[in-house]
């Protein structure tokens, strides 16, 4: 950076407008991004018979889930339920059919189910389009959003498709049931229902939360034709390849994992917003945003109609790269493009650079010290992340996943990464100047994106986009070297705003996809877009020293702020409250009976831990359980135990062969053996179904045991026929289970806080013995 006299060349003074300006553009873009993450308003008025309307849809919600009721499967809720699908299936014109089956998850729980189902038949029937949903919910809530909004979705299309000319493919409509158990009504559906020999597409609606945008968030194989599919037929789409690509590294599933595993394309659709509501009895009428429903609707339905018209037969199995532009429209590209488009911008950003130092715009030295920006920047914003992130999680702030009041930490974690950036880029820009930081910031760009678009093209945009914009930019800047004028300006600017497009809406939806784990991800992908203004900021010069005080000082008091905001907040609240299940437990071997307490966060709320006196630490309860949970002793019911009677036995070399009938005896609607790590047990089969070995990450789960479970057991009991090794005993436990506690647990009821919730299964009464088998 030239000096004249220990002055500022009046030639360089633009270079703090320019940084500025940008700042300045990048909350318009975050305002921008934010706003494209945002759910339509259902449409005012009378919406024509033939389109969807979240109106009316959310009228048929009301009718399905507005009594607040839970409906898990195989409970009289869910028959009502069903039956109420079934009528309006029959007002609209149809003629369903209820499908039912028994089916088993990896994880060995177990059920019969009821799917529902209906069809249009299509001009040309031998291939078909289905779209689907579940319809029953977990034990602890009514599932408004998690799957009644889904159903309602569908039903509602249901009706408009009625109105439609007939389609080139038949459309079958699947509301399956059991998905909360293990995804069993779509497994019954894929491997026993005749009606899915020529489904060739599916659109499924889920959810993980009670708000939010409709996000495609996972395809097929043929994921480049669904998306451009999307793109042409979706006016709000939603969609990004990063969030396809992170999915499929995680462990969660849904009803379109199923049809997906049996070679079906389309596309899964879920909103994520409010996960706080996910799977409680806060997930009910009210709190389930009708702009989401509207944009299920404004999703699923005419992308079911293009896959209905279109070519089912001639889809290649290929991936694409894409991201949604303000919510507004899909930018895409094949993914085989990845690696092409990141080598081009390598090459051209490397030649620019090479004539920077040609023509003597910069240095070596300067381009070696801007060779340090990118990674110190990316390392210092990690370590202390993770490091803020360890002490807030232990010391109180963030105990969980997802808090009450999660903004004062999400502010904290954005600020660090900018302030880590500017205080980077500002301590070494007397060294590197403008063309030395750009070289440098945009080397590493460009070689990192060369690495993504190898290894994962799905992410490759994030790195892509910006870097075309340096290179294409860039190539004047060279030509012109002309710090700080207009071509200077542009290639500074273009990608920063490239990169803001591309990771900002990334930034935004972090925190609510995986919680407060993210939080330092969060705060390294803000760096990582700050790291694009390092030639703006320096281009300012050291006497400008009030605005260099600011740039530092505004986002490290702005992270301290929201620090100290995050220990004020509460950690949980009436509408986001900690997840926290009792349960009744009768070991029916000893007679010992315990209240347990299984609290979230691992500590237990004063109020409930003086209610029964229970101990101060948690302690495992059952072998195969690491969640923590306090005890206190309970009065012994007369409830009688789960029976596991052996039917036959026999023994043919090293293997002892066992059929036996698991039955609860008080008629709990869920009864489970469990084989402890050792047994080697295996070759199940339940009801003759067999069972798929469960694999190591499975087993992990439970702690190394086996568990088989049957959530609708009737009142005959289930068969499981097995193979253990012949050896020595094998002691096994068996356990029921029935949803709420006993009347003498009302205490506990009232105890619970306010800012407190059962969860998933919710409260429970279980019932436990062990069988010794002798093989």
């Amino acid at each position: 950076m030239a000096r004249t006299g220990g002055r500022v060349d009046p030639r360089r003074t633009p270079a703090a407008g320019r940084a500025i300006f940008t700042l300045a553009a990048l909350i318009v873009f975050f305002f921008f991004s934010w706003l494209g993450l945002q759910p339509p308003a259902p449409r005012a008025g009378e919406v024509p018979a033939n389109q969807f309307s979240g109106t009316r849809a959310r009228a048929i919600l009301q009718q399905l889930v507005g009594n607040g009721a839970p409906h898990p499967t195989g409970s009289t809720a869910n028959d009502v339920v069903r039956e109420h699908i079934m009528a309006l299936l029959t007002q609209y014109g149809y003629a369903p059919e209820i499908h039912p089956g028994f089916s088993c998850d990896e994880y060995g729980s177990c059920a019969y189910v009821n799917n529902i189902v209906a069809r249009i038949d299509g001009r040309e029937p031998d291939d078909a389009v289905v779209l689907a949903c579940h319809y029953d919910s977990v034990a602890a809530g009514p599932g408004a959003t998690d799957d009644g909004a889904g159903v309602a979705a569908v039903l509602e299309i249901a009706r408009a498709l009625k109105q439609q000319p007939q389609p080139l493919h038949s459309i079958i409509l699947l509301v399956d049931d059991g998905e909360e158990a293990g995804l069993l009504g779509a497994r019954v559906f894929t491997d026993q229902d005749s009606w899915e020999k020529n489904v060739r597409a599916a659109v499924n609606l889920d959810a993980r939360g009670t708000s939010g945008v409709s996000w495609m968030y996972e395809t097929g194989t043929a994921n480049e034709w669904i998306v451009g599919l999307l793109a042409r037929t979706v006016p709000r789409p939603s969609a990004n390849s990063v969030t396809y690509t992170v999915y499929k590294l995680m462990p969660n599933d849904t009803d379109f994992t199923v049809f997906k595993s049996a070679g079906i394309q389309g596309a899964n659709f879920a909103n994520i917003a409010e996960v706080v509501h996910y799977h409680t009895p806060l997930d009910n009428f009210d709190n389930s945003d009708p702009r989401t429903l509207e944009d299920d609707g404004m999703n699923a339905f005419p992308l079911v109609l293009a896959l209905a018209n279109g070519n089912l037969q001639s889809v290649a199995v290929s991936e694409a790269v894409y991201f949604e532009l303000f919510g507004r429209r899909v930018a895409r590209w094949p993914a085989r493009l990845a690696p092409l488009v990141a080598w081009i911008t390598l090459i051209l950003i490397g030649f620019e650079s090479a004539w920077l130092l040609r023509v003597k715009a910069m240095s070596a030295a300067n381009f070696g010290w801007a060779l340090l920006i990118w990674p110190l920047t990316v390392l210092v914003t990690g370590i202390l992340g993770e490091i803020i992130r360890d002490i807030l999680r232990v010391s109180g702030p963030l105990p969980v996943l997802w808090v009450a009041y999660p903004l004062p930490a999400k502010i904290a974690f954005g600020a660090l990464g900018v302030a880590v950036a500017i205080i980077t880029a500002l301590a070494l820009g007397h060294r590197t100047g403008f063309c030395g930081a750009w070289a440098g910031i945009w080397i590493w760009w460009a070689v990192i994106g060369v690495l993504v678009a190898s290894v994962s093209p799905g992410l490759s945009y994030v790195f892509s986009v910006p870097c075309v914009a340096a290179a294409l930019t860039g190539i004047l800047h060279a030509w012109r070297h002309d710090e700080p004028g207009w071509a200077a300006s542009l290639s500074a600017i273009a990608p920063v705003l490239s990169a803001a497009l591309v990771g900002l809406p990334l930034v935004l939806v972090l925190y609510t996809a995986l919680g407060t784990v993210a939080l330092a991800g969060l705060a390294i992908l803000v760096a990582l877009i700050m790291t694009t203004m390092a030639p703006l900021f320096a281009a300012i010069e050291e006497p400008a020293g009030l605005l260099r005080l600011s740039l530092r000082g505004i986002p490290v008091g702005v992270m301290l702020l929201a620090l100290l905001a995050a220990y004020i907040v509460p950690v949980f609240s009436a509408q986001a409250p900690e997840r926290l299940n009792y349960k009744y437990w009768l070991d029916a071997d000893s007679g010992k009976a315990e209240w347990v307490v299984e609290p979230d966060s691992g500590k237990i709320p004063d109020a409930i831990r003086l209610a029964a006196n229970f101990q101060r630490k948690p302690r495992d309860v059952f072998p195969w359980s690491a969640a923590a949970s306090y005890q206190t002793p309970a009065p012994k019911l007369d409830l009688a135990a789960p029976t596991f009677t052996i039917l036959q036995s026999s023994v043919t070399g090293d293997t002892h062969y066992y059929t036996a009938l698991l039955r609860s005896e008080r008629g709990a609607p869920a009864s489970s053996v469990l084989f402890p790590p050792a047994a080697g047990i295996n070759s199940v089969r339940i009801e003759g179904l067999p069972v798929e070995p469960e694999t190591p990450a499975v087993r992990k789960y439970f702690n190394g045991w086996w568990l088989y479970d049957c959530v609708t057991m009737p009142a005959q009991g289930v068969e499981i026929a097995f193979r253990l090794p012949v050896g020595k005993p094998v002691e096994v436990w068996v356990a029921d289970r029935s949803y709420g506690l006993p009347a003498e647990g009302a205490f506990l009821l009232k105890a619970r806080p306010l800012a407190a919730t059962p969860s998933d299964e919710g409260d429970l009464t279980v019932i436990t013995r062990r069988v010794e088998l002798l093989p």
